[in-house]
């Protein structure tokens, strides 16, 4: 028997509710979902959630502009942010699908390098990232703790 279909679509308001259960699994960021919602709806932080059978299980977010520019510049610089999927879902390769889905977009709007974030600790999605072609750059303490940056030039098709 087949797994359901992965559809991605633009983030719903709707979706507070999964969007909230991502972030109290990842254990962070919980209370910054509306604004997520209500600055993709005006076009300030293009995010999009991943559906299996119409069930919201993992989300991403595509952020232009950061305090420090080598992270998103609002040109051709941005960051991967608030990659997320259930718990109940994980393992399936949506963590994959919406990185590569993020990149696409990114380099749609005229990204050059896309960077991303994690803990140190999380092994899973370093290995993730480093298997797409992501490079470690630096380390840095961030409002939730000590982060890993790793970027990637994005090639122009």
């Amino acid at each position: 028997m087949s797994s359901p279909p992965l559809t991605i679509r633009p983030v719903r308001p709707d979706d507070a509710p999964a969007l909230r259960q991502m972030r109290e699994e990842a254990g962070w960021d919980l209370d910054k979902v509306p604004a997520w919602i209500a600055a993709s709806l005006a076009g300030e932080r293009p995010t999009w959630v991943a559906a299996l059978d119409g069930a919201t299980v993992g989300m991403v977010s595509i952020e232009l502009i950061d305090p420090d520019p080598e992270v998103a510049n609002g040109e051709d610089v941005a960051v991967v942010a608030s990659l997320s999927v259930l718990m109940s879902a994980a393992r399936r390769g949506i963590g994959r699908t919406l990185t590569v889905f993020a990149e696409e977009q990114a380099r749609a709007r005229g990204v050059r390098v896309l960077t991303l974030n994690t803990r140190p600790t999380n092994a899973a999605a370093l290995a993730l990232y480093e298997g797409l072609g992501y490079r470690r750059w630096k380390q840095q303490e961030r409002s939730w703790g000590l982060a890993v940056f790793l970027r990637k030039t994005l090639a122009q098709g």
